[in-house]
């Protein structure tokens, strides 16, 4: 699938009264959000906020189920499937990195390739032959994420920070219009953290109309690399602003961030 051409004012990304429920129990209610081209968006919230089901319908993890509608560069995408999503140019992570682990670091990202390129249906069958076009991408891609010279290591072998690091180049090789990053640093060393933060503040750098939606709870990070924030809590939005605003708002520390992001 090409990615047709979408006027600069189009939002990449619009949510618009969405709701899910399960098992009567609402998780999401009416959420409207806008993401414009470029922008970087963290969905932050307690446990239970309902960030990762949000996080979820966005990504076609999830059936809304409950009303609404979302809407991707102006097309509703409401019903498409996730593996529809991600060849229209919607790439993610997850919490728990979901790696090939039997494959070189090489070849999981030749897959990744693939994937986008011929769907996945044939990505795991002659993934090298569909990849070709893509080697001096994925080269870049590797060098620019810290994983050079770790092409020959085997996936499940990779330390946690470079498991997630790998998980963050599979996505980024498919050349996304908008990056889902749910628990970018989830299990990482202090140290893993900080580089994490220079990895993505690189990647917006270098790709200014890149978008990119993230959620987790490591506050330092998301405030460090968000330039907006959307704040959940019980289904609901509480909060939508930069920073800043989130963590000197008084709603904010009562609902979730505690005085110490005064």
């Amino acid at each position: 699938m090409t990615a047709r051409p979408v006027a600069p004012e189009v939002p990449v990304l619009e949510t618009r009264a969405v709701s899910k429920s399960y098992y009567g129990a609402p998780a999401v209610i009416d959420l409207s959000v806008t993401v414009l081209r470029g922008e970087t968006l963290a969905i932050i919230g307690p446990n239970g906020a309902g960030k990762s089901t949000y996080f979820g319908l966005i990504a076609g993890e999830h059936a809304t189920g409950g009303g609404g509608s979302i809407l991707f560069n102006g097309v509703d995408i409401t019903h498409w499937s996730a593996h529809r999503r991600a060849q229209a140019g919607m790439s993610r992570t997850f919490q728990v990195a979901r790696l090939f682990t039997s494959r070189r670091v090489i070849e999981c990202l030749q897959i990744a390739a693939a994937a986008k390129r011929n769907g996945h249906r044939s990505c795991l069958r002659d993934f090298r032959r569909f990849a070709t076009g893509d080697q001096d991408h994925i080269e870049r891609i590797m060098a620019g994420l810290g994983l050079a010279g770790l092409e020959d290591v085997r996936a499940g072998n990779l330390a946690q920070g470079d498991r997630k690091r790998l998980e963050l180049a599979m996505a980024m090789v498919q050349r996304p219009a908008l990056l889902l990053l749910d628990e970018p640093t989830a299990g990482m060393s202090t140290e893993d953290c900080l580089l994490t933060v220079d990895t993505l503040k690189g990647i917006q750098r270098a790709d200014p109309d890149l978008t990119i939606v993230m959620t987790g709870h490591d506050m330092d990070v998301l405030f460090a690399v968000a330039r907006r924030i959307v704040l959940m809590a019980e289904g609901r939005q509480v909060m939508d602003g930069t920073p800043e605003e989130v963590g000197s708002s008084q709603i904010a520390r009562k609902v979730y961030l505690g005085d110490e992001h005064v």
